[in-house]
């Protein structure tokens, strides 16, 4: 019998055993590790004292980590403390340094403060502080202060599983004329983020003579600081100085009797437009050829996540759509690589043969190469065409990655995200790699292993060291699609040991 046929019959029983053994573990570990977002995250308060000695409260939910102060009743802080590969912690108010260790700006206004006569006040309003659970997953924190012939109460709404919406309410009494609400500072100088008012649904860099003003806010290259507002008619913009000089906008309240009530959202967060989309603020970005295609992306996943319940069913699914696209072109490269180990025993005897004339051995490498019908780089494209798909779903996680952390785990790892925690994923591609490499080499013969060989040993575990920290996501698809390519390259062999007989075995080359 030919050598091919001995090696695929050991070959599939080894395939065939491992493959089975990771099927069993995949399938045992999901269950116990499956659960909801909701069971893993919960809304944290806690009271504290401001800078100023007024009182504070601190909500944190699975992203952001809002302050709350008494003094003047602010919104002091929405720091992101939730930071995906690529990404750091952000300070997301206007008025704070962005350093490591985020710093406020001396004399700074923060967002809503109210100047109830058109200018800020000489001392802070003390506003009281209140907090009501709705349940584990949203709480309402209320700012009030009473004042002479105006009472304001400020409303917000914290949510557990927010994408970096806070939905806020603005409730004014008395008599009111001229009243301006600050909703934040407005940084000066080079770099800084782009001042942008939204109407009807259309961002402007300037405000318009005309329209309904629907929303204001700064746009950063990382971060969006924005204030949407819920069909408000008489808002004017403004922008202005504080008491100490430092820069604000703003809107101007129109004139009120009785009671005047603003609703609106911030969105608070990080420049991502598949967030921004879901809060109704796509209108303030654009998006070029390359992005327009990765949210398509991002929605295909969306997709196959409200199939499967689970972002890593999902990248399964993704990859095995992607294996069956490329399935032609990896068929052929399998065949090209395993038609490359067939020839070697030739190739060997020609390099004896010409061992004094490179020349030659090229010369006759390469005829032979034709009269077998035989691309050496065949098995070059195939690989390459991998990495749009791995960059696709890399640049997808990172798009997306709070979709990914309020979803539920995936087996062992609590969010495909970040990466896994106890290197899992990453040992079990580097052994189904390795595997592959020596189903390879068997098949190849000891006469073939050389430098190439070498570096198919090497190379699994200089990837998995070099990317070790990148989404446990990515390594998913990876681990798959090593898999897959065992398999098929078992499939490939089985089919041309049928086709016709294989080469003699690589000792007995020189007996032709």
């Amino acid at each position: 019998m030919v050598r091919l046929r001995q090696d695929f019959g050991a070959d599939t029983f080894v395939l065939g055993m491992i493959g089975k053994a990771f099927l069993l573990l995949f399938l045992a570990l999901s269950f116990p590790f499956f659960g909801s977002a909701g069971e893993r995250y919960a809304l944290k308060i806690a009271e504290g004292t401001s800078p100023r000695g007024g009182q504070e409260l601190v909500v944190e939910n699975a992203l952001v980590r809002y302050r709350f102060w008494a003094d003047n009743g602010v919104l002091a802080s929405s720091y992101l403390y939730f930071a995906p590969y690529g990404t750091k912690e952000l300070e997301a108010v206007p008025g704070w340094t962005q350093d490591k260790a985020p710093e406020l700006i001396q004399d700074v206004s923060l967002p809503l403060e109210i100047w109830p006569q058109g200018a800020a006040p000489d001392e802070p309003f003390v506003y009281r502080i209140s907090y009501t659970e709705q349940g584990e997953k949203v709480l309402e924190v209320r700012l009030a202060w009473q004042g002479e012939g105006l009472e304001v109460e400020k409303r917000f709404t914290v949510a557990e599983d927010a994408l970096y919406t806070l939905p806020v309410e603005i409730h004014l009494r008395g008599q009111g004329q001229g009243v301006k609400l600050v909703l934040g500072h407005y940084p000066q100088g080079k770099g800084v983020p782009e001042l942008v008012y939204l109407y009807e649904g259309r961002k402007h860099s300037q405000p318009l003579a005309s329209g309904t003003l629907e929303g204001i806010g700064l746009v950063a290259k990382d971060s969006v600081f924005f204030w949407k507002f819920q069909g408000m008619e008489g808002l004017r913009p403004f922008q202005g100085r504080n008491g100490a000089g430092q820069p604000v906008f703003g809107v101007e309240i129109p004139a009120f009797s009785g009671e005047f009530v603003l609703k609106g959202t911030l969105y608070a967060g990080r420049n991502r437009y598949i967030l921004l989309e879901k809060a109704g603020l796509q209108g303030i970005v654009e998006l070029g050829f390359f992005s327009r295609f990765l949210v398509g992306v991002i929605r295909f996943l969306e997709t196959l996540y409200r199939a499967t319940g689970n972002y890593g069913w999902a990248i399964v699914l993704f990859t095995l759509v992607a294996q069956l696209f490329l399935f032609p072109l990896t068929r052929t490269q399998i065949r090209s690589m395993a038609k490359m180990q067939r020839l070697q025993p030739k190739i060997q005897r020609l390099q004896r043969l010409y061992k004094d004339d490179k020349e030659a051995f090229q010369k006759h490498v390469m005829e032979l190469y034709r009269q077998e019908k035989v691309n050496p780089l065949g098995g070059c494209f195939p690989i390459l065409l991998q990495f749009p798909f791995l960059i696709l779903l890399w640049q997808s996680i990172f798009n997306s990655a709070e979709l990914f952390h309020l979803s539920p785990p995936f087996l062992w790892i609590p969010d495909l995200s970040l990466p896994d925690p106890y290197y899992i994923i990453i040992v079990l591609t580097v052994a189904v790699q390795l595997l592959g490499q020596w189903i390879t080499t068997r098949r190849s013969g000891a006469q073939a292993a050389g430098g190439t060989q070498l570096i198919g040993w090497i190379f699994p575990l200089f990837f998995a060291f070099m990317f070790r920290s990148f989404p446990a996501g990515l390594w998913l698809y990876w681990f798959l699609y090593s898999s897959i390519q065992n398999l098929l390259q078992g499939i490939v062999y089985w089919e041309l040991s049928r086709a016709a007989p294989a080469a003699p075995k690589p000792e007995d080359a020189g007996k032709n």
